[in-house]
């Protein structure tokens, strides 16, 4: 997919599938804030090194306690929302890019939802930061959220408990790249601490769904 502009909301909800290449680097931003091009692509290889058929695969969480929605796109980024969104939206890509030819939002061959200008129907958005082994046959990505910018937040009393977030570590098993030979399933993934954690740290797990276990909002 040739696109211009940000690639974070393609690379946030990648089809099911595996990563096969990135085109035209040079017209598009940095992959990872506060980073140039060539240290961002850098980074994002850590990731794909440590679990090439995990890349960029997406994985929904939910919090019915606080009705968060957290979607998790493997070796590059975590949203969290602090209210229910359905698995459907989670998976349509936000508009942050333009198309190659004529610098415009349309059209694309898939389906694409707005990135609001209004914070409090943003996500909070945390950047993968480092891989680690964890375990056999397991890895444990952490998740960074930048330095705050200069745009407006959420005063809503539900976006302030989601600001305290400070990042994610998502443990996950091994993707066997067999997988890609039979009819793939989206993973489930659910949050392992609970919302008193004093480091400001959430732990997800990434798993296979269990019988008739839906990826939607309970």
């Amino acid at each position: 997919m040739d696109i211009r502009g940000s690639p974070f909301g393609l690379l946030s909800a990648h089809p099911l599938a595996p990563l096969v290449s990135l085109h035209h680097l040079d017209y598009v931003q940095s992959l990872f804030p506060g980073t140039n091009r060539v240290d961002s692509v850098k980074r994002l290889i850590r990731a794909y090194k440590s679990d090439p058929s995990r890349t960029l695969q997406q994985s929904f969480c939910y919090d019915p306690i606080r009705n968060w929605s957290i979607s998790v796109s493997w070796g590059y980024s975590v949203q969290l929302y602090p209210f229910l969104v359905t698995a459907k939206d989670l998976s349509t890509p936000l508009q942050t890019f333009l198309t190659w030819g004529s610098w415009s939002q349309e059209p694309f061959t898939f389906n694409t939802r707005v990135m609001s200008l209004k914070p409090c129907e943003r996500p909070i958005i945390f950047y993968f930061d480092r891989v680690e082994g964890f375990g056999y046959g397991r890895t444990l990505t952490r998740y960074r959220r930048p330095r705050p910018e200069n745009r407006r937040q959420c005063d809503d009393e539900n976006y302030a408990a989601a600001y305290s977030v400070k990042g994610f570590n998502v443990s996950a098993p091994l993707l066997h790249p067999t997988i890609w030979n039979k009819a793939p399933r989206r993973q489930c993934c659910e949050i392992i601490n609970g919302s008193d954690d004093l480091n400001g740290v959430l732990e997800v797990r990434i798993r296979g769904c269990n019988e008739w276990e839906s990826v939607t909002p309970p």
